[in-house]
C-alpha cells in the first residue's frame, strides 16, 4: 500500500512489492526532534545530547576533562554532531557504527578502558526512541 505524502523512494527501500511507509514527520533531523523533545534550541543540542550520551561515570569526570584537555571528547562531539543530522534510525546506526570504529581506531585506556566518553547504544537508544516516537505522533 502506498501512503500519500511518502515518495516513491521511501515506498521502495525494503523489498520489492512491499512498500516501507515513513511518516514525513519523521524525516526530520534528529537534532531537531531531540530539542523539540528535551525543549531545547537548535545551538544547545550538542552539549545536552553529549550529556544525555555519557557514560553514567564520564559524566562526573567530563567537565573537568573538558576544562584541562578541551580536545578529549573531539571524537564524541564529532559523534554527536553526525547523529543530529541523522534522519532516520538507519543512518543513526551508521553513525554509531562509525563511532564504534572509531574508538576502536583511537583506543585508549581512558576511551575504551575506563569508557569516558559517550555511549554509542545510549544514542543509538535514543535515536530510535525519538524516530519511533516522531513516526507514531
Amino acid at each position: 500500500m502506498i501512503i500519500p505524502g511518502i515518495s516513491s523512494i521511501e515506498n521502495s527501500l525494503e523489498k520489492p512489492g512491499i512498500p516501507v511507509t515513513i511518516p514525513d514527520v519523521a524525516r526530520q533531523p534528529l537534532k531537531s526532534l531531540f530539542c523539540q523533545r528535551f525543549d531545547c534550541a537548535p545551538p544547545e543540542y550538542e552539549q545536552r545530547a553529549f550529556k544525555r550520551c555519557l557514560y553514567w561515570h564520564a559524566k562526573i569526570l567530563a567537565p573537568l576533562l573538558q576544562r584541562v584537555s578541551p580536545d578529549f571528547f573531539a571524537l564524541d562531539m564529532k559523534f554527536i554532531h553526525d547523529l543530529g543530522d541523522a534522519i532516520g534510525s538507519r543512518e543513526a546506526s551508521a553513525e554509531a557504527s562509525n563511532f564504534q570504529d572509531a574508538n576502536r581506531a583511537r583506543s585508549s585506556f581512558w576511551r575504551t578502558g575506563l569508557k569516558i566518553r559517550v555511549s554509542g547504544r545510549k544514542a543509538t537508544a535514543l535515536a530510535h526512541r525519538l524516530f519511533a516516537d516522531a513516526r507514531h505522533a
